[in-house]
C-alpha cells in the first residue's frame, strides 16, 4: 500500500513538474515571437520611409504622411489614416478597380505612384511592410458634432414707458 501510494505521489509530483515545465516553453515561444514580431515592424517602418523600393523618389510615406497616422488629400484623393488597417482587407481598392488583399495593395502602390518592381510573395520585405503598416494604431477621426443653428441675438429689453 506504501509503493502504490508513493507511486501516486511521484506520478502527481511528474505531472505539476511537466506541466511547469510545458507552461515555461509557451511563455518563452511568446516572449520570442514578440521580440521577432517587434524587429519586423521595425524594418518595415523603415521601408517604409524608403525611396529606393520606387524609381519615383516617393516612399510610402509621401502619400501616407507620418507613417500612416494623418489623413492627407492628394487633388481628388482623399488618403485616410490606418487604423486597424489589417483588419480592413481585403477589400475593394479604387485606383486599382479591384479587391485586393494587403499585400497586394503594398505591391500596387510600390509599382503604381512609386514606379517600383512588385515585391514577391515570400519576400521577407513584403512580410516587414505588412507587419508595420498592420501595427499602426492611427486615433480614430473624431466625429465632427453637428453644427448647431446660431441662436438669434436677444434684443435688449427696452425700459417699460411710465
Amino acid at each position: 500500500m506504501r509503493k502504490g501510494m508513493a507511486i501516486i505521489v511521484l506520478l502527481v509530483i511528474f505531472a505539476f513538474v511537466f506541466a511547469y515545465a510545458q507552461e515555461e516553453k509557451k511563455v518563452k515561444a511568446k516572449v520570442e515571437h514578440h521580440a521577432e514580431m517587434k524587429k519586423a515592424i521595425e524594418r518595415g517602418k523603415a521601408l517604409f520611409a524608403d525611396p529606393a523600393l520606387g524609381t519615383t523618389g516617393q516612399s510610402c510615406n509621401s502619400c501616407h504622411e507620418e507613417f500612416g497616422m494623418k489623413a492627407v488629400v492628394m487633388g481628388e484623393m482623399k488618403i485616410k489614416p490606418f487604423h486597424a488597417v489589417a483588419k480592413s482587407y481585403p477589400k475593394y481598392l479604387g485606383m486599382a478597380k479591384k479587391v485586393m488583399t494587403l499585400d497586394q495593395v503594398i505591391n500596387f502602390c510600390i509599382t503604381a505612384p512609386m514606379k517600383g518592381e512588385a515585391l514577391p510573395w515570400d519576400d521577407q520585405r513584403l512580410a516587414d511592410l505588412a507587419a508595420f503598416v498592420a501595427s499602426v494604431k492611427a486615433e480614430k477621426p473624431e466625429k465632427t458634432e453637428k453644427l448647431k443653428k446660431p441662436e438669434k441675438p436677444k434684443e435688449e429689453e427696452k425700459p417699460k414707458e411710465p
